[in-house]
């Protein structure tokens, strides 16, 4: 087949192909929805409504907000399995810590504002030293192996999800540290 010949009549209807689709066929090509971290302001998430119930709702946990949330919205890591993602929100579920915005202030439980859940960061800081163990989480000690035994204690240690769920941990903890120190909310998205 001629170049000339193959890519327009692949690609006659362009413009009328489903919005989820990059190519024609058997969803080759699929565009899917990507989970990402981010640090950034409240006002990215939450309309100004939902801003004051927030605000009430920590005082009532025995926090208090920063008044002033103008920092730019910081990505940590997007395009992340939303699978992985999910599955690793199941595990921060059964700690009872699974949320969609964490707060660098310190409060027990979680907040329900709108449609999205709230939770301390600083709590998720220590639920995650928590999951270090459940995740098979080595310290950095033992970073400085051969790429070699990398890969094959990867392979050992189990599957990819599990290989990404402690990718994601690692992200997790440090955007976590992250937003505790620059005192900004930390986004999970999936």
């Amino acid at each position: 087949m001629a170049w000339d010949e193959s890519i327009p009549a692949c690609c006659q209807n362009v413009d009328q192909m489903n919005d989820r689709t990059l190519t024609e066929g058997f969803g080759c090509g699929t565009v899917w929805a990507m989970a990402e971290i981010e640090l950034g302001p409240l006002s990215d998430r939450l309309d100004d409504d939902e801003m004051k119930t927030l605000h009430k709702l920590v005082e009532q946990a025995g926090a208090r907000l920063a008044a002033v949330d103008d920092h730019t919205t910081h990505t940590i890591a997007k395009r992340l399995s939303e699978d992985a993602m999910t599955e690793f929100l199941d595990r921060l579920e059964a700690h009872d810590m699974a949320a969609d915005i964490y707060l660098p202030v310190e409060f027990d439980g979680r907040l329900h504002v709108g449609d999205l859940r709230v939770a301390s960061a600083v709590v998720l800081s220590e639920t995650l030293e928590e999951m270090k163990e459940e995740l098979a989480i080595e310290d950095e000690d033992f970073e400085e192996e051969d790429e070699e035994e990398d890969e094959e204690e990867e392979l050992e240690d189990g599957t990819v999800i599990e290989a990404q769920l402690r990718n994601i941990w690692q992200l997790v903890f440090d955007a976590c540290g992250e937003a505790l120190d620059k005192k900004v909310a930390l986004h999970l998205k999936v």
